[in-house]
């Protein structure tokens, strides 16, 4: 069937000439007839005088099918003017600071060296991921990354970690880059592919909350890391010892396929898998953009797998399922971390978000109610109250579906819920907010880093809110620069035990960047959906190239 585009053509001519102002905006409407129509107003200018407007009928011989994945945000979004604009200036010298750091501590290095999981030396399927619950102990010439708790929350931070990645390995081509993206790729399926049990697992898509592989030393060699040869260890059979919590249990698990007899942390929550769904949606990219077949194949398992979690969570009546010991799927009936629904029948908008965004990444289309703006449920204002944490559980399911809804098409309601992002970030920057979290100290920098978040998904900055991300990545960009142990196996660290909070990796200050965050400009200057209407904070174009990173 063809189609009918009415394209509304204002010729605008400047004395002799016929060029049309650069800075005309150009918004698509739907008419009454449900053609698009382009809104064409011109720039107030007063030697601009429209010459004539044309209606013209375009009759394409065959439809025109829509690009997948998405390569554009697919309308106009716009918010009212707030602040100072950046300079030119500030920008560049902003752009150089934070690439500098990145250049200067050699980051992405630092986190192949620094993250730990399966190496390929072991013959079996290989893995990185950032685990929290890590000590590195130096010894020589040798560092060992032994397992001192349960992990149950490593992809908050490593879904960032992916996410940047992925990004930063499409936009800049750089090969560390692209290996920590492969390598995060692999480590997210870990957590899937680690909680199978025997050849038959009837329920092979749960995810643990951690994964602990066999113990194994190795050598960060020049064909498969490009690296110097430096000793590493991973010991995760410290941490093999029974523990049942309320939130998570920590047992054997005799029975894997992949790697055999290992340890696993099972109850997976929503406190990461918010996370994970957002990052998900930038899978689709790295398939389809990666520049190494490496990275496209790690990605593609990945994806499929994120696939088949997000399905088993849809059929399961938006629950997260996880195992017992002997590998058997059950649901958490009395904790509402592991579901999406305990809230529903109180107020249909409760965790709605939760639910689309499942939706859409298990099955491609909306299954539950309609989410609206995303905002104004009573699980929004009452959760946030009850913990800090409970904070990025909210947002980050909205972003997660909001950037669902973009990928898969759902324009009007990725519009819908990118209208709620905005009034989102409005309440929690109003300078007389009455959010519980503006007394934690790390509200202003955690909005820093959602800011960007958001950006990536089609929000629009204000010039105020490009100041406070400026703000808080220049912190980050002078404490990080003065951190000493960027390099553990250099002569100037000395033997011992360093932990995993301010030992190996750089401390949490609340006031800079965390280091998991410090470059997630790579995701924001990569996505197919930043809105040209914000306000600039970053050269895109010096981000996409390491070779001018720190000029």
């Amino acid at each position: 069937m063809s189609r009918t585009i009415s394209i509304l053509v204002a010729v605008l001519v400047l004395g002799c000439g016929g060029e049309s102002t650069e800075n005309t905006p150009v918004d698509v409407v739907p008419d009454s007839q449900g053609t698009d129509v382009a809104d064409v107003t011109p720039a107030e200018d007063s030697a601009t005088e429209i010459r004539a407007e044309v209606l013209v009928e375009v009759i394409p011989d065959v439809p025109v099918e829509p690009v997948f994945p998405p390569r554009e945000l697919p309308f106009v979004f716009t918010r009212a003017a707030q602040g100072e604009e950046l300079t030119d200036v500030e920008i560049t010298d902003f752009t150089s600071a934070v690439t500098g750091l990145w250049k200067d501590v050699d980051f992405f290095r630092w986190v192949l060296r620094t993250s730990t999981g399966v190496d390929h030396s072991t013959g079996m399927d290989d893995f990185l991921g950032w685990y929290n619950d890590v000590h590195a102990i130096k010894s020589g010439d040798t560092v060992t990354f032994q397992q001192k708790g349960g992990d149950h929350n490593m992809w908050i931070p490593g879904s960032k970690m992916l996410s940047t990645a992925m990004n930063g390995c499409n936009l800049t081509g750089d090969w560390t880059v692209c290996k920590v993206a492969e390598q995060y790729c692999k480590g997210l399926t870990a957590s899937v592919k680690g909680f199978v049990w025997g050849e038959e697992d009837p329920a092979p898509y749960l995810m643990a909350r951690a994964v602990f592989p066999n113990d194994h030393s190795f050598t960060l060699d020049e064909e498969f890391w490009q690296d110097d040869g430096r000793k590493k260890a991973v010991e995760s059979t410290t941490m093999y010892k029974e523990e049942f919590g309320w939130n998570a249990q920590t047992f054997a698990w005799p029975e894997n396929p992949t790697w055999g007899s290992i340890w696993i942390t099972n109850m997976r929550s929503k406190d990461d898998v918010c996370a994970i769904s957002r990052t998900s949606g930038f899978l689709y990219y790295a398939v389809a953009d990666a520049p190494y077949p490496w990275v496209q194949e790690a990605c593609q398992e990945t994806l499929d797998t994120m696939v088949g979690f997000h399905k088993d969570i849809v059929d399961s009546g938006y629950y997260i399922r996880t195992k017992d010991q002997e590998g058997k799927a059950y649901q958490i009936e009395d904790q509402d971390l592991g579901n999406y629904i305990w809230y529903a029948e109180v107020d249909p908008l409760n965790e709605c978000p939760a639910r689309l965004a499942t939706d859409l990444i298990a099955y491609q289309e909306p299954l539950t109610n309609d989410c609206g703006t995303g905002t104004g449920s009573i699980y929004d204002m009452i959760a946030p109250d009850g913990h800090y944490y409970n904070y990025p559980i909210v947002y980050d399911y909205h972003m997660a579906a909001l950037l669902a809804a973009l990928v898969h098409g759902y324009n009007d309601i990725a519009y819908k819920l990118l209208e709620g992002m905005a009034e989102r970030m409005d309440t929690y920057l109003a300078p007389d907010s009455k959010e519980p979290g503006v007394d934690h100290p790390a509200w202003s920098r955690d909005n820093a880093i959602l800011l960007v978040k958001a950006a990536s998904i089609g929000l629009p900055l204000t010039a105020n809110e490009a100041r406070l991300v400026h703000q808080h990545w220049s912190q980050a960009v002078v404490e990080l620069s003065d951190w000493p142990r960027w390099d553990l196996w250099d002569e100037s660290v000395p033997d011992g035990e360093y932990d995993g909070g301010s030992g190996f990796r750089p401390p949490d200050t609340y006031e800079g960047i965390p280091v998991e965050s410090i470059a997630l400009l790579l995701e924001y200057c990569n996505s197919p959906f930043k809105n040209p209407q914000g306000a600039s904070f970053v050269d895109c174009e010096a981000v996409a190239d390491t070779a001018r990173w720190g000029e």
